[in-house]
């Protein structure tokens, strides 16, 4: 590990830079996420609901963190707009699941079928990395949405 002074967005924090490299993800339609960053160096670009001035509830879920879609944290901005992740301050109350599908399967009747089922609950799905489907659901329907989703 090294030490970087200048690293550090955190004022008088001497950062140990680690030998692994930090995670970025970046989006082909960024200009409308917000960039969030970590304590480790990690960062993200992420759409975000500004719900206070240090508040912001995510609208799609996070991969260098733990947050997940619906969850709220609490940031802090700085000078240059980038939002420092502090803390997820309140957990969703939709469940979560994912599977990992190639993207014809999404494409597939059946799944879209399924998709359109989760929205109409009131739930929300996302496709990261062209086969990664994640889908949050109310907590009374979750269950058997998963099943249908697991089928075959």
């Amino acid at each position: 590990d090294q030490i970087c002074s200048r690293c550090s967005p955190w004022p008088n924090k001497r950062w140990i830079m680690p030998t692994t490299p930090t995670v970025h993800f970046n989006y082909e339609d960024s200009t409308v996420r917000s960039h969030l960053v970590y304590e480790n160096g990690d960062s993200e670009q992420l759409a975000l609901f500004r719900v206070s001035p240090d508040l912001r509830r995510l609208e799609e879920s996070s991969f260098a963190g733990d947050a997940l879609y619906g969850d709220i944290i609490r940031v802090r901005e700085m000078d240059d707009g980038t939002l420092l992740f502090i803390e997820i301050t309140e957990r969703s109350k939709l469940v979560s699941g994912s599977w990992v599908m190639s993207a014809d399967v999404i494409a597939t009747e059946r799944v879209q079928s399924i998709l359109k089922s989760v929205m109409e609950a009131g739930g929300m799905w996302e496709i990261a990395f062209g086969g990664l489907l994640m889908v949050h659901l109310p907590p009374d329907i979750a269950k058997s949405i998963f099943e249908r989703i697991s089928a075959d």
